[in-house]
């Protein structure tokens, strides 16, 4: 476009457009079952403790080799996290919940169209699901590990799946 056909548009302009939202308060009986109870919790990831911080969720995580360095700086902008560190996400994901808790709900679905049922998949479900297709992306497709896979689905229940299905051949 040539400079004189450009229009200049103002951030007040494009902010008449912008829908306003009232700011909804969450119930008392929805704060009580937060799971951010900890008041202590702002004191521990403040900036001082950064990045160290991290290191207490990184532990609450199934390493399959533990990390060296919490966050190495030296290449900026590209930081890199976990250093050193190996870990499965399917794994963490659904594994290790499956002792205490198989037959909680892993997944809500909930579709788009009002019309159609919401889906809720226990652990076990998962588990079950996740294993049968990355078995079927290993030995019908070739899937192995080091391999790139690119996903072109709908929001549907079967995409965590497929993505964990994925994640779970490294």
């Amino acid at each position: 476009m040539a400079e004189k056909d450009s229009v200049e548009t103002s951030e007040a302009q494009i902010a008449v457009h912008w829908q306003e939202e009232g700011y909804y308060y969450p119930s008392t009986k929805f704060i009580a079952q937060a799971n951010m109870t900890d008041e202590t919790i702002y004191e521990r990831f403040s900036l001082e403790n950064f990045p160290n911080c991290y290191k207490e969720y990184a532990d609450l995580l199934e390493w399959d080799e533990y990390w060296h360095t919490i966050l190495d700086t030296s290449d900026a902008p590209c930081w890199k996290w976990f250093v050193g560190g190996k870990i499965n996400a399917s794994f963490n994901c659904i594994d290790r919940h499956l002792k205490n808790h198989k037959n909680k709900t892993a997944i809500h679905f909930v579709p788009e169209l009002e019309n159609e049922k919401t889906e809720h998949i226990t652990y076990q479900e998962l588990y079950v699901r996740v294993n049968e297709f990355a078995a079927i992306l290993r030995d019908f497709a070739g899937l192995k590990k080091g391999d790139r896979v690119t996903l072109h689905m709908p929001m549907c229940a079967e995409l965590p799946i497929t993505m964990l299905a994925c994640a779970r051949l490294g």
